[in-house]
């Protein structure tokens, strides 16, 4: 099982509604908003207000107030603050299956099936600026709004927005087949997973970049250069994230000492974790628990 659920492995609603909304807001400065993970469910973002960049497999989405995204099932993503900028996000994440039909419709057949299946692909970026996206952006809001207050009937709303949400895609022709895109960009993907779940696995312990290019069966400047064509970051610079972002969820949660902090979450020297601490966060490890530490 993974330490820092890289494959999320958390259940959104419950077996009979699968589905949950999440409201992600600016709480500490930062580089990331949220890591890069996967998950088996889809995810649609809606940017409320502020700005952010999202990461879907290889393309990067630059997300502005009131536009949206998609995100497939299965793929890598992660989320990036516009520096000095606050920002508020919604992201509505849901097992596909809601949507099926246990007798192969014409709907299953046509439309859920395919989408379950991979076999269509969404786009992954939602402007306004066609009328089919400003229905498409407004059915979204709906469904938000309607698990947010958990107004009467609201699971038969939202499962109706969902699939008011999809009509507007197929309807509109920008569902597209998934032959047209590169394999060798899935294939680019499967092997940076491969990499992160060893990250993840291993941030408490001494981690080498020779010993990652070997997963790979590549030498080190050629994994390193790969490394960051997708992930933007240097494999070094990767792992420490991964490890302050661990030492945030100590902080928050325990009272023990900095320097034991640091030291399980795989910093071998104190003063080399606060100094990456301090430029990743914008602030020391004691200055974020005296502002997250609730006051007696």
């Amino acid at each position: 099982m993974n330490k820092d659920n890289l494959l999320e492995e958390r259940v959104h609603g419950d077996a009979e509604f699968p589905l949950g909304v999440y409201q992600v807001a600016e709480r500490y400065g930062g580089e990331m908003i949220f890591n890069y993970h996967w998950h088996h469910e889809m995810e649609l973002l809606y940017m409320k207000d502020g700005e952010a960049e999202i990461q879907i497999g290889s393309d990067r989405v630059r997300l502005f107030a009131g536009e949206a995204a998609m995100i497939p099932s299965g793929e890598l993503h992660a989320a990036f603050p516009s520096e000095g900028r606050p920002f508020c996000m919604y992201a509505a994440v849901f097992d596909p299956v809601l949507l099926s039909s246990s007798t192969g419709d014409a709907v299953q057949r046509r439309y859920i099936g395919p989408l379950q299946e991979r076999r269509l692909v969404p786009p992954l970026h939602f402007r306004g600026t066609e009328p089919w996206e400003n229905r498409l952006i407004g059915h979204l809001r709906d469904l938000i709004e309607r698990y947010m207050n958990r107004t009467p009937a609201y699971e038969l709303r939202i499962k109706a927005d969902l699939y008011l949400i999809f009509s507007e895609l197929f309807e509109g022709g920008t569902m597209v087949s998934a032959e047209p895109y590169e394999p060798s960009d899935h294939g680019k993907i499967d092997r940076v997973k491969r990499v992160l779940r060893h990250i993840h696995d291993h941030y408490d312990t001494e981690i080498r970049v020779p010993e990652l290019a070997a997963l790979l069966n590549m030498s080190e400047g050629h994994f390193c250069r790969f490394f960051k064509s997708v992930v933007r970051k240097t494999p070094v610079e990767y792992i420490n994230s991964v490890r302050v972002d661990q030492a945030v969820k100590r902080l928050e949660r325990s009272d023990r000492k900095i320097i034991d902090i640091a030291l399980e979450v795989g910093f071998d020297s104190p003063s080399y974790f606060i100094k990456t601490f301090k430029r990743l966060k914008h602030c020391t490890p004691s200055e974020f628990r005296g502002r997250n530490t609730p006051s007696s």
